[in-house]
């Protein structure tokens, strides 16, 4: 659509005439896989499309370190077997997918660390730290939540989570683990140690979980495939945004959406506005909230935008100078209690068997205590704890890169966590359309996680954008 442009005669002397504002049919906000996917979408219909990005780069949470050796992965792992769409898009934009499931999945299992001390495996079941009953006590702290789980999950498929017939299990996910008969002390060290949603299963719904388990359940019913782009992820967000007729806007910072009879309006810190037919938004909620929406979001909608909660984790990435396991004969990663959080192998180069880098995965408190020493102490902290727990490693890590996505001032972290009463009470109605502006984004997904979500959201978005083009 074209903005009407008052003629010149018609501007009083001395008065400056303002810019043409410009008018797209659809202003997409993010160039994450769900923003640019959805603009690829729009693209095939017709639409005229402006993607704006706040960073210097596109991708948002999908992010490689291609600087560092084996290019490792600082949000957006593997892809599955049954990310059916992210395979399809990769697929039609002739981007190589790598099967990476024999480097991720072998090798020796990770070293465990309890309490600052280097515990034996063989040596866990009669460790005065194992708080398992007899029964199980063979259990590693990584295998109690599916060990320790009596019955099938409840949910009988991932989409179960929106029921209301589940509504009861919208509780505290340590209530969900109390009830089949987890000790506290199990629950701490088997989820709250390295959690994979909250700081600590009070602040995940057992809705989120369960979901979560029968979708990754689900997933593994296609095969157990784990693929990559050949080179890095972010190859993928990158050939998306080429696809593009225009070209992505980075730097664009959002500060303000008016959704307004006749058109919306997108604000921009230090730039001119963009009037659009509608906009569509990609921004995690943790982002969004610091935008100035008019009119205002209201009830369930606005509450989502509030208090829904994101993902503390830190990621430390070192690049291994020698082997140093070769001389310790231990496994290059470890599972600790302690600031560490997981330290994970990774085995990325052109050998599937040579370990390019080592990746310090801090989820939770951990990735507190990280965040609050910054990024240089950080680095050494880890180095040095690794250097006492593991003597064969001194002098042979080099920090390569530290990064934050809680500290990220375009993430303020990493993926959505539903915490009790949160799914009942506004999973479906944190991505409906609010006037001409409508939403898309991983926490938007209601029957996938991750970035098979985020294009999820996507479609959905379109679909009810198309509508009113």
């Amino acid at each position: 659509m074209i903005a009407g442009v008052a003629g010149a005669a018609l501007v009083p002397r001395g008065v400056r005439a303002a810019a043409a504002v410009e008018r797209p049919d659809v202003v997409v906000i993010g160039a994450g896989l769900s923003g640019l996917y959805a603009a690829m979408l729009l693209e095939d219909l017709g639409a005229k499309v402006t993607v704006i990005e706040a960073r210097n780069r596109v991708g948002g949470r999908l992010y490689t370190r291609f600087d560092l050796p084996g290019h490792p992965e600082v949000g957006g792992n593997t892809i599955a077997q049954g990310y059916a769409r992210a395979i399809d898009v990769a697929r039609r934009l002739d981007v190589a997918l790598v099967d990476y499931a024999p480097r991720l999945f072998g090798g020796p299992a990770p070293e465990l660390v309890i309490n600052g001390e280097l515990i034996p495996q063989g040596q866990w079941a009669e460790s005065k730290y194992n708080p398992l009953p007899k029964a199980h006590r063979e259990l590693l702290p990584w295998q109690i939540m599916a060990g320790r789980l009596t019955g099938p999950n409840p949910l009988e498929s991932s989409s179960d989570w929106l029921s209301q017939r589940y509504s009861a299990l919208d509780v505290p996910l340590h209530d969900y683990f109390r009830a089949q008969r987890l000790s506290d002390a199990e629950i701490r060290l088997g989820y709250d140690t390295n959690p994979y949603f909250g700081d600590s299963s009070w602040a995940v719904s057992a809705l989120m979980y369960l979901f979560n388990q029968r979708w990754i359940t689900e997933q593994r019913s296609f095969g157990q495939a784990a693929y990559a782009i050949e080179g890095g992820n972010q190859k993928l967000p990158q050939a998306m945004a080429a696809s593009l007729k225009t070209e992505v806007r980075l730097g664009h910072e959002v500060t303000a959406i008016e959704s307004a009879p006749g058109r919306a309006r997108v604000h921009l810190k230090g730039r001119p506005a963009i009037d659009a037919n509608q906009v569509i938004s990609s921004l995690p909620v943790s982002k969004l909230r610091d935008v100035s929406v008019v009119p205002r979001l209201i009830g369930a909608q606005d509450r989502a935008v509030r208090t829904l909660r994101y993902m503390r984790n830190t990621l430390i990435f070192l690049v291994p100078r020698r082997a140093f396991w070769d001389n310790d004969g231990l496994s290059p990663s470890m599972w600790t209690d302690g600031m560490l959080g997981v330290v994970v192998a990774q085995k990325f180069g052109t050998d599937p068997d040579e370990v390019t880098g080592l990746v310090v995965n801090a989820r939770g408190w951990a990735a507190d205590y990280l965040d609050r020493l910054g990024p240089e102490a950080a680095g050494a902290a880890v180095v040095k704890e690794i250097e006492r727990l593991r003597p064969a490693a001194t002098g042979a890590l080099e920090v390569g890169g530290f990064h934050s996505w809680w500290l990220d001032p375009f993430a303020a972290g990493d993926w959505a966590i539903y915490g009790p009463g949160q799914v009942t009470g506004f999973l479906a109605s944190v991505a409906e359309p609010h006037g001409r502006l409508h939403f898309c984004g991983e926490h938007a997904g209601t029957s996938n996680r991750g970035m098979e979500a985020a294009l999820e959201s996507a479609e959905r978005a379109v679909i009810t954008v198309a509508e009113q083009l």
